[in-house]
Parts: C-alpha cells; sequence; structure tokens
C-alpha cells in the first residue's frame, strides 16, 4: 500500500511535456498561385498527442486542403495560396500545432494602359468610349457627376461607353476618368467641356439713376450648378447683397449720394457687365440780386465800360477766381469749373472775379445808346432770372482804398506814392484818380481789352472838384496796362483850395456826377 502511494506522488515526476515544431514555420511566395507544405514533428523526449490547423476566417486567399488534424511525423498540413491580382504584398498566419505559420506574398506586377488619354466635348455634351489593357483587375471612376461611365466598366479589351452632360456654365469644366488600380499614378483619361457665354444672363446691362443714395437688384440667370462671383469696381456703387452665389440668384446693392460730378461704375458678374450712371445732383439755382458800380456801389443805373459788382447766391464757386487774360483781353468766362459768365442782353461780359456771393465784370460798350439792358449770370450752364438795369451814358465813381466806396481814394501822388492823411499831395502838384463809369472812349475801346497806353480818351471830358474847387484835368481815359473800362483821370490839385485830410473829390461827366464820398489829402 505504501509502495502505490508513493508511486502515486511520483508519476507527475516522470510525465514528458509536449512541444511541437513547424518546418518551415514561414513562407515568402511570388504573385502566382503557390501550394505548400507544413511538416508537424515533435522535439526529443516529447509526447505529444494530436496537433490542429487553421487559418483565419478573414483571410480568404489561404487555403489548408490537407486535414485539419494530425499527429507529429505524418504527411504534415498541405495549403495553397490564391494568386495576387494586386500589386500590393500581402501577408497572413496559419496556425498549425500552436505555432504560426507566417505566409507573405509578393505583390503582382500589373501593367494598365488606358485609351484614348484625353476627350473633350461642346456644350451640349455627348457620349464617347476608351478601352483599357490590363493583366491585373480595374475599375474605372469619375471624378464628377456629369461624367456617367456606362457598360462594360472592369471588362479589358473591351471598349468602355461613358457620357457627359450638358455644360449649363458660362465656365469650361474639367474631369478624369481614372483606373482604380495599385498602379501609381492610375492611368487616367483627360475629360474637358467648352463653356458658353450664353448659359449666363442678367436680368438688365445698365440703368441711369438720379443723384440721391438709392438701392437697386439685378437676377443672374444661369444653370443650378453653376458658381458665380460679383464684383463693385466703384467704392460708391455697393454690393449688399449676392457677392457670390450658385445657380439663379441676384446682386442687390446700394449707392451713395452723388454731391459732384455725374459718374459711371459697374458690377462685374462674370465676364458680363451691369454699369450704373449716377447722374450729377441739379445745380442750385442762380440768384441775381443786385448790380452796382464796382467803385461807390451805386445801383441805380449802368454805362458802357463800367466796371460793376453784381450780388447774389450761386454766382460762382466757394472760392474766388479772378480774371485771366488771354491773347491782350480779359476773358468773358472764367476758369473755374464750369465757368461764370455776366450777359448783358446775351452778350458776355469780361469777367473781372466770380465767388459764390458776388460777382464782377464790365458792361459790354454795346448798351451805349439803350435805355435799358437786360442783365444775368449764368453758372454750371445754369442762368439766374433777367434784371433789368437802366442804363447812362456816364456813372462815374472813383474807387475807395478800402473798396468800401467811402473814405480815401485810390489816388496816387505826382510821384506815384498812394495819397494818404500821411501822405498829401501839394497844391498844384499832379495826381491820379483810378474811377470807373466814365462811359465811351475815343477811339472806342474793345470789350476786354487791355489798354497799352494813354491813347483811348473819355468821349464825355469830365470835370473834377477837390474840396469843392475845380482841379485843371490833364488826361481822362483808359488807365494804362489795366482793362477798358478802368479810367485814369490826371488833375491838378487848385493852388487855392483849402489844405486837409479828407477833401471830398467828386467827377462830373456830363450831368451825372459821383457821390463826393471819397476824399483826399492835401498839404
Amino acid at each position: 500500500m505504501r509502495f502505490l502511494i508513493a508511486l502515486a506522488f511520483a508519476s507527475p515526476l516522470f510525465a514528458q511535456p509536449c512541444t511541437f515544431v513547424v518546418n518551415p514555420p514561414s513562407f515568402n511566395i511570388g504573385a502566382a498561385t503557390f501550394s505548400g507544405t507544413v511538416l508537424v514533428t515533435q522535439t526529443a523526449g516529447s509526447a505529444c498527442g494530436s496537433y490542429s490547423a487553421a487559418v483565419p476566417s478573414q483571410v480568404n486567399w489561404l487555403h489548408i486542403t490537407s486535414a485539419v488534424s494530425g499527429t507529429p511525423g505524418d504527411a504534415g498540413v498541405n495549403f495553397i495560396a490564391d494568386a495576387n491580382l494586386s500589386a500590393n504584398p500581402r501577408q497572413a498566419t496559419m496556425y498549425i500545432a500552436l505555432q504560426n505559420v507566417i505566409v507573405t506574398q509578393a505583390g503582382a506586377s500589373c501593367a494598365f494602359s488606358l485609351a484614348p488619354a484625353a476627350q473633350s466635348f461642346p456644350v451640349a455634351g455627348g457620349t464617347a468610349t476608351f478601352q483599357v489593357s490590363a493583366n491585373c483587375a480595374w475599375q474605372a471612376t469619375a471624378s464628377a457627376t456629369w461624367i456617367a461611365l456606362n457598360a462594360n466598366n472592369g471588362n479589358t479589351g473591351v471598349p468602355v461607353s461613358y457620357s457627359v452632360a450638358p455644360n449649363t456654365c458660362v465656365a469650361a469644366r474639367s474631369g478624369t476618368i481614372t483606373l482604380q488600380t495599385s498602379v501609381v499614378p492610375p492611368p487616367t483619361l483627360a475629360v474637358s467641356q467648352d463653356g458658353s457665354p450664353a448659359n449666363m444672363s442678367l436680368s438688365a446691362s445698365s440703368a441711369v439713376v438720379g443723384s440721391a443714395a438709392s438701392d437697386g437688384r439685378i437676377t443672374i440667370t444661369t444653370g443650378d450648378p453653376c458658381a458665380w462671383t460679383a464684383t463693385s469696381d466703384a467704392s460708391w456703387l455697393q454690393i449688399t447683397y449676392g457677392v457670390s452665389g450658385t445657380g439663379n440668384g441676384g446682386v442687390s446693392y446700394h449707392l451713395l449720394e452723388n454731391t459732384a460730378a455725374a459718374r459711371v461704375g459697374s458690377i462685374h458678374v462674370g465676364a458680363l457687365t451691369y454699369t450704373v450712371t449716377q447722374q450729377a445732383p441739379a445745380p442750385p439755382p442762380v440768384v441775381l440780386k443786385s448790380v452796382a458800380n464796382a467803385a461807390n456801389y451805386n445801383a441805380d443805373a449802368v454805362s458802357p465800360g463800367e466796371i460793376v459788382a453784381l450780388f447774389g447766391s450761386n454766382l460762382g464757386p466757394a472760392s474766388i477766381v479772378t480774371l485771366q487774360v488771354n491773347n491782350g483781353s480779359v476773358t468773358t468766362a472764367l476758369p473755374d469749373a464750369s465757368g461764370t459768365q455776366v450777359l448783358f442782353d446775351g452778350v458776355p461780359a469780361p469777367m473781372i472775379y466770380t465767388l459764390a456771393g458776388q460777382a464782377s465784370a464790365v458792361v459790354p460798350y454795346a448798351v451805349a445808346g439803350k435805355t435799358s439792358t437786360q442783365v444775368q449770370v449764368q453758372y454750371h450752364g445754369v442762368a439766374s432770372t433777367a434784371l433789368a438795369m437802366p442804363v447812362q451814358a456816364a456813372t462815374p465813381a472813383i474807387f475807395s482804398l478800402d473798396a468800401s466806396g467811402v473814405g480815401p481814394g485810390a489816388i496816387l501822388n505826382q510821384d506815384t506814392s498812394i495819397n494818404t492823411s500821411g501822405n498829401p499831395a501839394a497844391r498844384l502838384s499832379v495826381i491820379a484818380l483810378y474811377c470807373t463809369g466814365g462811359g465811351v472812349t475815343t477811339p472806342a475801346s474793345a470789350d476786354g481789352s487791355v489798354t497799352a497806353g494813354a491813347s483811348f480818351l473819355l468821349a464825355q471830358a469830365p470835370v473834377v472838384t477837390i474840396g469843392g474847387v475845380n482841379a485843371a484835368v490833364k488826361y481822362a481815359g483808359a488807365a494804362p496796362g489795366a482793362v477798358a473800362g478802368l479810367t485814369q483821370i490826371n488833375v491838378e490839385v487848385p493852388a487855392t483850395v483849402t489844405p486837409g485830410i479828407a477833401l471830398p473829390v467828386v467827377v462830373t461827366s456830363g450831368r451825372f456826377s459821383s457821390t463826393g464820398a471819397v476824399t483826399v489829402a492835401v498839404k
């Protein structure tokens, strides 16, 4: 009994382990179909029973063709590897006798060709075929939905038909038909299709609008898949909606107020253009309120050759523009934005200056002999209402130093210095008075002419008094170097005049006299 118990405890010490040996443990095979055998043995001293063999269910190209069980030393495990039709190598594991047997199969050497390499289609689309030569499996796919593959896709040596849908867009388009293979890069067929400008239209091509801020909209008609963008080429023409879109759509825009000249801007949608012309604001009315002598501002009447000052609103630009001389004559229009003109019975007068509230011109000599004249100011092409003014033969007035029409006159002493209270003229010296409104001259002066010398005398000789005393007139005519209408009268200061710093000076021409508000200083 004791021996049996001892034998029972000792028996595990004599049990032999089982270690299977597989040969070979791995295979490196070519792309073609391959048959192989794995032999199963056991290590020396092992006491192994039966073994099993299996391939994972997800491996569909490796197959055990012999029995899936056996004992060490038998004929082993037979298997077959299917041909690899792909250029990519592959690998799988068989589980045999508790060992991993790895099978690595090389990729196939695939050759593909596709003809033709390119095909173009008109706007209307159409059908065509291509043909594939290959020694491996393939499948063709199109890169765009407008290319449809039809019959025989995947069949080597048989023409594959495909169709191209009509292009509803302006732009041409392109796509590819590609063979889905392991070859890099894969063979492709380039497909191109023309576009047509007729595939897009705008609801209008142009608009003319007023100067006020406003809004507008144009509609776009094109094919459903067609993308478009809209841009403006002017900052005052602002796109508020529809910068881009696909298919039919619209573009909304806003126009800023125009405060200057008429302007043109465009919205561009692809190759199409929508042009907006925004008109200039209507010019404000030109209002002429009065016409006065430029020296003393007497507004009773005008005379031929008189320099006048005109008062009103919108007579010219905001900043003063002064006279211009062209070919020896003062121009009848001043070079601001649109030119200011003063008209006497429709005849343009030489312009001295202009600005918004005041202008100055020389009355044309053609008013001589008339009893009245119609005066208008024209600016930006807009004319004022005509103002009727009586016409006299003369409207004599002396310019004052401060252009107020009163006080110290624009008078030069004999030494050509300016006469002032601190620089009085001596008795019996000759002084020069600068006047206007003397009337016509002999010979006749031309409107706007710049006098070269003292050769144009007043037709009506003036009478001059200083401090109530008659002064001998030495010269009365056009002022040399000045526009015709500016009169220079040289007189001798009477010896009997009482000296003073503000003696009234009066010029009389016929029955018309200056106001006597201008003074001269005599010592």
